[in-house]
């Protein structure tokens, strides 16, 4: 077992089977992860998925070991597990364990159909071959397609069976039905046609307790049906109004209804008359069957009615219609409403009845189970190929998995990407080279920010409006520059497509020790730009104030009005003050400079410096060493042991500046000659600040000298001596 570092964790080496094994004697806690999505990952969808057997949309600790075990116990020659090849010799399967016989014996069977002599069995080869078995009748999915029936009855039958109860989408998208499907259908054409049976008519006999009326029962029971519940209203209403007089009123007060009505509409006039009363409620409690007190939308129906079945039921029926007589019809009835509630297969009763009786004797159920069975076989040789086609994924992308779950030895390498890598962004005259997709920004930037990166949040969109994703991008080194939301770029993934994207958020943190230990002065000179900003702002809305001022005087003059002795000795007096305050300062500081020497103001000064800079730095520095990719990553949902943190070179590496072309006319210097030339002008500016600082030391110096020399008293003058 041998580890290595990246970054600055330690990471288990992973470069070949041994290192597999390796990985199932590794404690969990010493896993970079424990818990990914599956995502996150770019890999094979179908490889992702068996490798999560719970289904639960991620990978666990537990499974990856199920799935190295499962890989390693069927091959017999691990040697080509690090090159990641979807592609394996037969003699590389181990062929003394009843797996690796079934493995060996699938792949030769995919082999010998698709012509191929070699010796060993590509990812492409399983695929081709069960595409063209999907595309068979028989593909071995439990799903029987009418194509898969060479009778024209048998397919008939499959037809039919698909029509009454909706059938089941192969692999294909086809339309076919499965056993359980065919059984069904069977037990509804045996239950409908029993229960058919009951209501037949023998022909010897006009009528049986079921069907009263013998054959027209069905019709009269439809008929009754139509508008039962509209008689049963009006018989509800007599008696409302028998009971309370005054109701009647109410139920025939349509007149908001009446006024609202669009009596040009022969549509809505009809709808009207649909939803009124069959005729207005009276304490007698009887139904017109004719005359105009019968509501006209009702009036064929009624007479329908009255002839097909009040009259055949009741025996004679004059033009009115009481509830006794209702009853006694809806009760003659009965039986056949009590054998209509009862129907089973009614799923069936659209197929004619001839087919039904066709289809009892079961032969054709026979045939499509033993197409069923068919089928099965094949389900039985795909599951074989699925196992080969699961040998092979594994052979492909597991190596690779582990490398990036329980190593990460890919992110740290500037020549690989990783499984969960995105691709690159071009923004702001950069590269930023790691990328990480961000399905919730706001979820996913409450726990990156713990991380201590400046992070970019990007919306990126495709040619297609709806190939939308947003990404995290780290800023690692360098300055942040003109980054902030709303700034476009071009994003690349992983196979090279360009995409559009534009920051839509940012996470504020220190990005490297130079910008953090410029950020106070920057914001100094914000807020000293702001205030002469604010003050030029004042100074001119007074000077605009004293422009209109005069102006306005200029047109209506006014009479001049001489200062004041008080006015001109306030002016004076505050004067005065300002000068002596000034002049009070400046002495102080001459004094305080004459008794320092240059080497003690340079000294001072960068004491100052030095003062303000030193807390910054450790503050800069805390931040920028807790800086941890982990918290990006945990942010898309990964369960993160290590503490991932990169070096100066790793955080060069994902923010990238190019360099121009050699030799290209008209290019910026390199950024080394700026340094050096940045150095240099920093030199020459501290010796003139000693330089300076000395000669305003010897200045101050001579100015002290010559205030404090004795002065020689004048002598007075002799007069000139007398001539002689």
């Amino acid at each position: 077992m041998r580890f290595t570092r990246y970054g600055r964790t330690y990471q288990l080496l992973i470069e070949g089977a041994a290192d597999l094994q390796e990985v199932l004697r590794l404690d969990e806690s010493l896993w970079v992860a424990t818990s990914a999505p599956t995502a996150v990952f770019r890999a094979d969808l179908e490889f992702l998925t068996l490798v999560d057997t719970d289904r639960d949309g991620r990978i666990h600790t537990d499974e990856l070991k199920a799935a190295i075990r499962w890989l390693l116990d069927r091959l017999a020659d691990v040697s080509r597990l690090p090159e990641g090849l979807g592609e394996l010799p037969l003699s590389a399967i181990r062929s003394d364990t009843p797996e690796g016989e079934a493995l060996i014996n699938s792949a030769a069977y995919v082999l010998e159909s698709l012509g191929a002599s070699q010796q060993s069995i590509s990812l492409d080869q399983v695929r081709r071959f069960e595409a063209s078995v999907q595309s068979l009748p028989l593909n071995g999915d439990g799903v029987l397609v009418p194509e898969a029936a060479a009778e024209p009855d048998l397919k008939a039958f499959i037809e039919e069976v698909i029509a009454s109860l909706g059938g089941t989408a192969d692999v294909s998208g086809k339309a076919g039905v499965t056993e359980e499907q065919v059984q069904q259908f069977m037990a509804a054409v045996s239950d409908y046609l029993a229960w058919r049976e009951q209501g037949q008519v023998p022909s010897q006999q006009a009528s049986t307790p079921l069907m009263p009326l013998g054959p027209r029962t069905p019709q009269a029971y439809s008929l009754l049906c139509a508008h039962a519940d509209k008689v049963d209203l009006f018989f509800a209403q007599c008696r409302l109004v028998g009971f309370e007089p005054g109701a009647s009123q109410r139920i025939g007060d349509r007149q908001a209804e009446l006024a609202a009505l669009d009596i040009s509409s022969s549509q809505a006039v009809g709808s009207f008359l649909v939803q009124a009363p069959l005729a207005q409620p009276t304490p007698n409690g009887v139904l017109p069957l004719c005359g105009e007190a019968l509501n006209p939308a009702y009036r064929e129906w009624v007479a329908a009615l009255r002839e097909q079945v009040l009259q055949p039921v009741l025996g004679s029926v004059g033009e009115t219609l009481s509830e006794a007589q209702w009853e006694s019809a809806k009760q003659f009835l009965s039986p056949y409403a009590s054998y209509m509630a009862a129907k089973k297969g009614a799923q069936v009763q659209a197929v004619p009845v001839e087919r039904l009786l066709a289809y009892r004797d079961g032969r054709l159920a026979e045939c499509a189970q033993a197409l069923i069975e068919a089928d099965r076989e094949v389900a039985q040789v795909m599951e074989g190929v699925a196992r080969v086609e699961q040998l092979l994924l594994y052979h492909q992308g597991l190596m690779r998995l582990v490398n990036n779950f329980v190593s990460f030895p890919q992110l740290y390498d500037p020549d690989e990407r990783a499984l969960f890598e995105m691709g690159s962004l071009v923004i702001d005259g950069r590269w930023f080279n790691l990328a990480v997709q961000a399905q919730d920004v706001a979820a996913h930037k409450q726990t990156a920010s713990q991380g201590c990166f400046f992070t970019m949040y990007l919306e990126v969109t495709g040619a297609e409006a709806a190939k939308k994703f947003h990404v995290a991008v780290p800023v690692t080194s360098g300055r942040r520059g003109n980054l902030a939301v709303g700034k476009r770029g071009v994003f690349f993934d992983i196979e090279g497509r360009e995409y559009i994207a534009r920051v839509v958020d940012i996470i504020e943190q220190p990005i490297s020790l130079q910008e953090a230990l410029a950020t106070p002065f920057v914001r100094i000179g914000r807020s000293l730009a702001g205030r002469i900003e604010s003050l030029a702002g004042a100074a001119e809305k007074r000077l605009e104030a004293g422009v209109e001022r005069v102006t306005t005087a200029a047109a209506v003059p006014a009479p001049a009005q001489a200062p004041t002795a008080a006015s001109r000795a306030g002016m004076l007096m505050g004067a005065g003050v300002a000068i002596a305050a000034i002049s009070s300062a400046l002495a102080f500081i001459v004094k305080t400079l004459t008794t320092m020497s240059p080497l003690q103001i340079v000294l001072g000064a960068v004491g100052i410096v030095l003062a303000v800079m030193v807390p910054l730095s450790i503050v800069a520095v805390i931040k920028l060493r807790r800086r941890d990719l982990s918290a990006l990553l945990e942010g898309c949902g990964w369960a993160i042991n290590a503490r991932m943190r990169l070096t100066r070179a790793q955080g060069r590496s994902f923010c990238v500046r190019k360099d121009y072309p050699r030799g290209a006319k008209g290019a910026p210097p390199p950024a080394w000659i700026k340094t050096v030339l940045a150095i240099v002008l920093l030199i020459e500016l501290l010796v003139v600040a000693v330089l300076g600082a000395r000669m305003l030391s010897a200045c101050l110096a001579w100015r002290s000298a010559a205030r404090q020399a004795p002065v020689a008293p004048l002598q007075k003058a002799q007069p000139p001596a007398a001539k002689p």
